[in-house]
């Protein structure tokens, strides 16, 4: 992976976004609060709002797979990672500073382009859902003649 691109997927402030789809292939979107990754986008961990992912955990027990597409808001840099579940857990106390701090960052960002930033606060974010996946494929989403085009 593009060292930049490794390092603008785990910046605070991104919108991230999670799909699944269950055993007969309907899709579903959920949105994710945080992401970060202990071997440079290898494996990642996003974490779900437990209060709106009920049918995303169900789905990834039953598929495992999964997409998880990290944008900028403010220059919409995307990049969408598809691959497998490996451990889906309900996060730690000690990760929720780490998703409040992500939810705030998020907030900061929207706030400049004129969302307040009580309404992004408001967003469900704990108790989160962990959820650790094998980085399979890796996509450039920034609108533009490389969208779409793998990336590794």
């Amino acid at each position: 992976m593009l060292p930049e691109r490794a390092l603008r997927c785990l910046e605070p402030g991104l919108s991230v976004l999670i799909g699944t789809a269950d055993a007969c292939g309907t899709p579903l979107a959920c949105r994710g609060i945080a992401i970060s990754s202990p071997d440079d986008l290898q494996t990642i961990t996003v974490y779900l709002p437990v209060a709106t992912s009920h049918e995303t955990i169900r789905n990834l027990a039953t598929t495992r797979r999964l997409a998880v597409g990290v944008t900028h808001p403010r220059d919409n840099f995307s990049t969408q990672f598809k691959g497998t579940t490996l451990d889906a857990r309900l996060a730690g106390d000690d990760e929720a500073a780490f998703v409040r701090d992500r939810l705030d960052a998020f907030a900061d960002v929207l706030d400049c382009l004129g969302i307040p930033r009580r309404i992004t606060r408001s967003l469900a974010h704990w108790p989160a859902f962990a959820v650790t996946m094998r980085v399979e494929q890796t996509f450039d989403q920034t609108p533009g003649p490389r969208a779409g085009h793998a990336v590794r």
